[in-house]
């Protein structure tokens, strides 16, 4: 029995063995792929960057998820997915390493960020050592106790 193309592309798309080429071609098929690529654990990082822009909601919640995601791209994601974002591994590590790219945030979304329980260590301590007192004022003012 032959499959569908559509199964077959979904299976690709899906696949964490696909190559990264082949994915840039898949989720530019349609939003099925799109999203599918946006969950792929081997989706290449410029896919993603491109990706998060997408008109799709679903496929930037995806994109928010994926630990392969830029940091800039998790950054503009903040805002409108503050809890998969902060549960991406990728941003744990960000907050331990590029702060320039941190002080990109609003002070509105870190206001939002501190009281997810789910924020990770390494945020909180970045927080702390922010040179804004606002920052500082708002992590105090939060319930997390870091």
């Amino acid at each position: 029995m032959i499959l569908p193309e559509c199964i077959i592309l979904q299976h690709e798309a899906a696949n964490p063995t696909t190559s990264g080429e082949r994915l840039v071609e898949l989720a530019q098929q349609n939003i099925e792929l799109a999203r599918l690529v946006a969950n792929n654990s081997n989706a290449p990082p410029e896919v993603l960057k491109a990706l998060g822009m997408s008109v799709d909601v679903a496929t930037r919640h995806l994109v928010a998820t994926n630990p392969n995601t830029p940091g800039e791209t998790l950054i503009e994601l903040l805002n409108e997915f503050p809890k998969p974002v902060l549960s991406n591994p990728q941003f744990s590590i960000l907050c331990s390493t590029d702060s320039s790219l941190l002080r990109q945030i609003p002070l509105s979304t870190i206001r939002l960020l501190v009281q997810f329980k789910t924020a990770p260590d390494s945020f909180f301590k970045w927080a702390a050592n922010h040179p804004n007192p606002n920052v500082l004022a708002v992590l105090k003012l939060s319930s997390n106790p870091h």
